[in-house]
């Protein structure tokens, strides 16, 4: 029950900074998608099967409020998700560097499977929809879980009483 109070806060927060964040003109080519690095670090602490159904959701949120299609973010996050945590099985988790590559490869991804259906469905042309966003979004994405993660490891240990 507490883990899924902090996911709803968590959910609550990111959904809030991607909405102010759509404002900022300092992202205008692209921006960080906080929901997508909600899913991220959720797979990686919490495994696939969470990682989907909280891609899912987060995913489904998206779709409901900003997307033209009704499933096109649940289904990139859910596949997000899981692809995270099978990847975390597989690989030494204490690796920064490693870490950073796989948000990078996730939002591009996510990306490249975004525009590839908005292409499908004729909503928004491959060529012009994709190069504004591919690269930006990756960058800013890295930098966010790079904080993150020093947040993260900063809280650790001050719980843990350790100092450096």
């Amino acid at each position: 029950m507490k883990r899924l109070i902090i996911l709803f806060v968590l959910l609550v927060l990111a959904l809030t900074l991607h909405i102010f964040s759509m404002g900022w003109p300092f992202f205008q080519k692209g921006r960080p998608d906080f929901l997508l690095l909600l899913v991220i670090f959720w797979s990686w602490r919490w495994g696939g099967k969470e990682g989907m159904i909280v891609g899912f959701v987060t995913g489904l949120v998206i779709d409901l409020l900003f997307s033209p299609l009704l499933g096109l973010y649940s289904f990139s996050f859910s596949f997000m998700g899981f692809l995270i945590g099978e990847v975390r099985e597989r690989v030494y988790q204490e690796n920064i560097l490693f870490f950073l590559l796989i948000v990078a490869g996730v939002s591009l991804l996510s990306r490249v499977i975004i525009s590839t259906w908005l292409e499908v469905f004729g909503i928004s042309s491959f060529l012009t929809h994709l190069p504004l966003t591919l690269f930006p979004a990756p960058l800013y994405n890295c930098l966010l879980a790079f904080f993150i993660l020093l947040l993260q490891e900063g809280w650790a240990m001050k719980k843990t009483g350790r100092s450096s």
